[in-house]
């Protein structure tokens, strides 16, 4: 119901009511209001109007904007749709070169079940590390962190410390049967072994029982054989004793039998080797280097590193093996050096292996020998064949020095030649000397 005071105002102002309705039902049509005179002389209704005349244009400007944000939201959509399928497609394309993929690759190329246990551990170890920090680094952003924040949250939760990266090594040897638990017991979190005043309490050396291999630091085959029938021996008449007191006991005996042969050694060393007797060999069984004392590789002469396949110094021990032009050699570099070591004092001649593609080769290298690695004496070429295309010899004479073990190899060749330096195969000795004092 109209009340009085309305039922006047539409009775003075006649159109009003119906301007209002127009208005209501539909603001897209044009809305001129036809006002009397007297309307529009009184400033309360012309604020009306205007009011009104506002409200219908905000009214529209929402509706376009309202268009505008669908068609906006259905392109972003679309655009979202089709990105993902591309993504999918790539990532389909590209699955042959996953991290996981390419990984079980390099899986089935290793043949003993006990190696990859380790590196199986290793790698689900590091995506476990990955994935807490891409969870970390997400969690940033969803509560409103910065690109700066969620980085140093990823870098904080991804990085492994010293301590748990040990304790993750122990434990896969152990696990892969490299290692026994009850020995590992003795090291701390830091990898290290306690250290005691009285050595009979201390466990300071661990010897591998099952290598002979020639260039593992350990004990001699006679030593080790020795060692272990001497702890089979304690092992029967000590079965009282705790286990833990027996792994000991038996490392200190190892430990005494290394001391005792340090001790020759170094009487060797002090005292001159007054009588010996020189081992002729055969040339398909000479007497080569079989360590790596130190050594210092150079750039090219172009001013580049060596390719890291030809920077392996183990490739210069033992027999040669580039005659069928496999990269199996270690190069110098520029004025690089090289000191190998023979196992014991060798004489004869000495034959330095070379490996170069052609007929000749135009890198050179000058050479000494020692005996104790400190003294050295400088040797001059006697001979020089290729007997083989791909590896050259380089002859000298060691029978005017006596016997020697160190050999230092330097690269003199010219710059000019833009090389990488001389490439070392193997060193070998014709006879070797044989202590009788």
């Amino acid at each position: 119901m109209l009340s009085a005071s309305s039922f006047a105002l539409l009775v003075l102002f006649p159109g009003m009511y119906s301007i209002q309705h127009a208005f209501a039902d539909d603001v897209e049509n044009d809305f001129i209001p036809v006002a009397s005179d007297r309307i529009k002389n009184d400033p309360f209704l012309v604020k009306i109007l205007e009011n009104m005349e506002k409200s219908k244009k905000q009214f529209s400007d929402i509706q376009q904007k309202n268009v505008q944000k669908e068609l906006l939201d259905d392109k972003r959509s679309e655009a979202k749709s089709i990105v993902e399928k591309e993504l999918q497609q790539m990532f389909k394309e590209n699955e042959d070169f996953t991290s996981i993929i390419s990984f079980n690759r390099f899986l089935d190329k290793v043949s003993k079940d006990e190696t990859k246990i380790i590196f199986q551990g290793l790698f689900d170890y590091k995506e476990d590390r990955v994935n807490a920090a891409r969870d970390a680094m997400k969690e940033v952003f969803k509560n409103g962190g910065s690109l700066l924040d969620a980085r140093n949250v990823y870098h904080e939760t991804a990085k492994i410390p010293r301590v748990d990266m040990i304790q993750l090594v122990q434990d896969l040897n152990i696990k892969a049967g490299f290692s026994d638990p009850d020995i590992q017991q003795y090291f701390s979190s830091e990898g290290k072994l306690p250290r005691y005043d009285d050595e009979s309490e201390s466990v300071i050396s661990f010897v591998d029982y099952n290598t002979s291999a020639p260039n593992v630091n350990s004990s001699s085959n006679s030593s080790t054989k020795e060692t272990v029938q001497h702890l089979d021996d304690d092992n029967k008449t000590n079965d009282n004793i705790d286990s833990n007191e027996i792994t000991v006991q038996n490392l200190l005996n190892e430990i005494q039998l290394l001391k005792n042969k340090i001790k020759e050694l170094e009487q060797k060393q002090d005292g001159t080797i007054h009588q010996t007797v020189l081992e002729q060999r055969d040339n398909d069984s000479l007497h080569f280097a079989k360590w790596i004392v130190d050594y210092k590789q150079e750039l090219s002469s172009d001013g580049k590193p060596v390719n890291p396949e030809r920077s392996a110094t183990i490739n210069a021990l033992n027999e040669p093996n580039s005659y069928d032009k496999s990269i199996s050699f270690f190069t110098l570099g520029s004025h690089g050096e090289l000191i190998v070591s023979f196992e014991r004092p060798v004489s004869g001649d000495l034959v330095v292996y070379e490996a170069s593609w052609g007929k000749i080769t135009t890198e050179t290298a000058s050479i000494e020998v020692s005996t104790d690695n400190k003294n050295w004496i400088p040797l001059t070429k006697v001979s020089y064949s290729s007997q083989n295309l791909n590896v050259h010899e380089f002859e000298y004479d060691l029978s005017t020095i006596g016997c020697i073990q160190y050999v230092k190899i330097t690269d003199t060749t010219p710059v000019s030649l833009s090389s990488d330096g001389f490439d070392v195969d193997a060193v070998a000795a014709t006879q070797a000397c044989t202590d009788t004092t």
